[in-house]
């Protein structure tokens, strides 16, 4: 485990590496564009430029999907896995599961004491959820009707209404940089050249 957490973290390394130069490279080539050249830079800038609304994607996301007709449909056979699968679970949590292996495994991630709490609360959590899972099964099975009343009670869509102003645009930046062209342009000067330095004395070290 401590293995692939290691390989994980080196990929994850070299990729924000590689991020952070080519972002400072761009800032670096910008701030000189815009320090010697700020009409092109301001060009480039508004042909680029791209508003981008997730509110149609997220439209998708927020739609309800209705799957109770399935369910109801074949309650009998759907019952039966969740029994089943209730059952397993709770066979696995209570008899074939020990926390104090992936206490020794993640050991290194902090204090054991604190992990253990953390794995046995997951635990509990876990086989209180399975019992649960495992009574609507049952009820599934036999009386879908009540399930039915309790589904009519509980089920409810939560959807944003109206705009967001996460979703709103913000022109202050493009409009101080059109003021300011050559005065942006020395600070990604700066701020690029600045982080190709250190990272590039970081690689030395």
């Amino acid at each position: 485990m401590k293995g692939a957490i290691d390989f994980l973290v080196d990929i994850a390394g070299h990729t924000l590496l590689a991020a952070l130069v080519l972002g400072a490279a761009l800032g670096v080539v910008v701030g000189l564009v815009l320090v010697f050249d700020s009409p092109r830079a301001l060009r480039w800038n508004a042909r680029l430029s791209r508003w981008i609304s997730t509110r149609e994607a997220m439209a998708r996301f927020d739609a309800p999907r209705d799957v109770k007709r399935f369910v109801y449909r074949g309650h009998r056979v759907v019952g039966v896995l969740v029994v089943a699968g209730a059952l397993y679970s709770l066979d696995v949590l209570t008899f074939g599961f020990s926390t104090e292996g992936l206490v020794r495994a993640f050991r290194d991630l902090g204090n054991q004491g604190v992990l253990g709490v953390a794995f046995d609360g997951a635990r509990l959590f876990f086989l209180v959820g399975n019992l649960f899972a495992l009574v609507a099964g049952v009820v599934l099975c036999l009386r879908p009707a009540a399930l039915q009343r309790i589904e009519a009670w509980a089920d409810r869509t939560y959807a944003p209404r109206g705009g967001s102003r996460l979703d709103e645009m913000r022109f202050q930046p493009d409009q101080w940089v059109a003021r300011h062209p050559r005065l942006a342009g020395v600070f990604a000067l700066a701020g690029g050249g600045f982080i190709l330095l250190k990272l590039g004395v970081l690689a030395f070290l």
